[in-house]
């Protein structure tokens, strides 16, 4: 199982983060980054499959096609914001990490503006 190789993963480069600690603290960033990264290019693999199969959803729908990219977008932003703050937030920037989830809210907030504008156009046409 891949889950059970990344928890491995994660474990080694916390044991291997804490000891470095103790003897560079200043180096011990440069472990959890390095592990982070494993972890990340391990799972990036699983990320290919699902845009795949996100890409054969998309090709069979006939209604929403204009509003699926744009659920994909946030998705992506939303993930990538949140992976940048928790990575700042544990290389001790808890400020740079929250603004990076503010700045991912207002893209969220920007991408989703087609979507919102069209269910306004659809209350009015009720209306």
């Amino acid at each position: 199982m891949e889950i059970m190789k990344i928890a491995a993963i994660a474990i080694g480069g916390v044991i291997m983060a804490a000891i470095v600690k103790s003897f560079k603290p200043e180096l011990s960033l440069y472990v959890v980054l390095a592990t982070v990264l494993v972890i990340f290019l391990m799972a990036l693999d699983k990320l290919t499959a699902v845009f795949q199969f996100l890409s054969s959803v998309y090709d069979e729908m006939t209604y929403g096609r204009d509003f699926f990219p744009i659920i994909v977008k946030v998705l992506v932003v939303a993930y990538l914001a949140d992976f940048t703050s928790q990575l700042c937030k544990d290389a001790g920037e808890a400020a740079i990490g929250s603004k990076v989830e503010l700045a991912g809210k207002i893209v969220i907030f920007y991408l989703s503006m087609p979507v919102l504008l069209a269910i306004l156009e659809l209350i009015n046409s009720i209306l």
